[in-house]
């Protein structure tokens, strides 16, 4: 039975496509969070430190991502690697935290793009205005005007509605998997995660709302995992 746990792990790992990116968005947490403290380092040596911190999490977050798979991450990847290689070269303080500053833009878009690779959505590329010279700044400001609000609104309803049948999923192979392992702990670590109102969905950012998913994706899955293992140190 012991084995058979151990096996159930590695599938619960593997199984789901974003549960290989994890690891990767948790190497991004850090990236950021390293950023931001170079960002109010109040001198040069904890700049360059907290620098070179943050870069080795871009590192580490590149080579995850290779399992993971999530191609819209490489960019702010590479990105992030070379503003911060670049900060590290710099010997004026001001120069450095110029580099950093962008390197922590770089976090922030390396987490968009691994929210929407664990939920199954690509970035879209945002369209370019200088290809189309018949169309006047004019006449995209008022058709953005009118589409921005029913566009953004239907993506909030599409991330609700999917987000929440695959966390249904999730839960639903889990307790299976448990209860034929007769993982008890796993089962009592299963809780149906709540979702969002529509009230919340209209004052919420999208990128708000998927980051609240994403949240619920992981610790689902990181409960699990840490159940299973107790029940395997358990099993004869």
């Amino acid at each position: 039975m012991k084995a058979l746990i151990v096996t159930a792990i590695v599938l619960l790992s593997s199984a789901f496509g974003f549960a290989n990116c994890t690891n990767a968005y948790a190497s991004a947490g850090y990236s950021l969070s390293h950023a931001k403290r170079s960002m109010g380092a109040n001198n040069f040596d904890h700049q360059q430190y907290y620098a070179e911190r943050a870069l080795q999490a871009f590192e580490k977050a590149k080579s995850q991502n290779e399992s993971c798979g999530c191609s819209g991450a490489m960019d702010p990847i590479l990105d992030g690697i070379e503003n911060l290689n670049t900060a590290l070269s710099q010997e004026k303080w001001d120069d450095a935290r110029f580099y950093t500053k962008k390197a922590l833009q770089n976090a922030g878009e390396l987490l968009t793009s691994l929210d929407m690779c664990t939920l199954g959505q690509e970035a879209e590329p945002l369209p370019d205005p200088s290809q189309n010279d018949m169309v006047s700044a004019e006449d995209m400001e008022i058709l953005a005007t009118n589409t921005s609000a029913e566009e953004e609104w239907k993506a909030k309803m599409e991330l609700k509605e999917t987000a929440e049948e695959k966390i249904r999923v999730l839960e639903n192979s889990i307790r299976e998997l448990a209860a034929v392992l007769k993982c008890d702990r796993a089962l009592q670590a299963l809780k149906v995660p709540k979702g969002k109102s529509e009230e919340e969905l209209r004052v919420e950012t999208l990128a708000s709302i998927r980051s609240f998913y994403m949240s619920q994706v992981v610790a689902l899955h990181n409960k699990a995992l840490f159940a299973m293992l107790e029940c395997s140190k358990e099993q004869p």
